[in-house]
């Protein structure tokens, strides 16, 4: 007797237990449903949406790298600098324009918001070398300016190139180009010692 009471007490309980197993599982999953269909009539339909673009445009924080190609000593010179204030908030498009205006030797290579890359040639010697050359029937030095132009930057007064010879002179009139201040040294050395 003890027997079935226990057994019919434990299937009470079994059948209660998977009763409310079940019963809960059906609230949520409504429950669920209901969630689910609420976010569903949140999101605006495809016709709805509008995507916005933000442009690219040129910060305080940009980077300006530009690469100038001389072709005349095949030098490549690579300049880092920050965006000046006059091309601060530039678009891509505005910037183009921008450098087709003001730098026409300049070319855009890439673009972002962090950095820009410009390449460029130009048909002269680079900043780095010297002229050794005449200045008023003198020897000079000549230094380069931006635009390949020479700019003096030291007369010897007390050397006049007409106690070189022929040669000499004709070379220095037409310019020697040299690439360091040590070529500069030893060939300032053949004419004026």
């Amino acid at each position: 007797m003890r027997k079935n009471r226990f057994l019919i007490v434990f299937g009470f309980c079994l059948v209660f237990f998977v009763m409310s197993f079940y019963l809960g599982y059906k609230l949520m999953d409504l429950s669920i449903e209901d969630k689910k269909i609420g976010q569903i009539e949140d999101i605006p339909r495809q016709e709805e949406i509008e995507i916005v673009r933000e442009e690219n445009r040129i910060s305080p924080n940009t980077y300006i790298e530009s690469r100038i190609q001389y072709l005349e000593c095949g030098h490549l010179v690579t300049k880092n600098e920050l965006a000046k204030a006059e091309v601060v908030n530039l678009t891509r498009e505005e910037f183009e324009d921008y450098l087709s205006k003001n730098y026409p030797y300049l070319r855009l290579v890439s673009f972002s918001n962090t950095k820009i890359v410009l390449f460029g040639e130009k048909d002269h010697l680079c900043q780095e070398h010297y002229v050794i050359g005449e200045q008023e029937g003198y020897v000079a030095i000549f230094n380069i300016d931006e635009n390949g132009e020479r700019v003096l930057y030291k007369s010897f007064k007390e050397y006049p190139i007409s106690l070189l010879q022929k040669m000499d002179q004709d070379k220095l009139r037409e310019g020697i180009v040299v690439d360091s201040e040590e070529e500069l040294s030893n060939i300032l050395e053949n004419f004026i010692s």
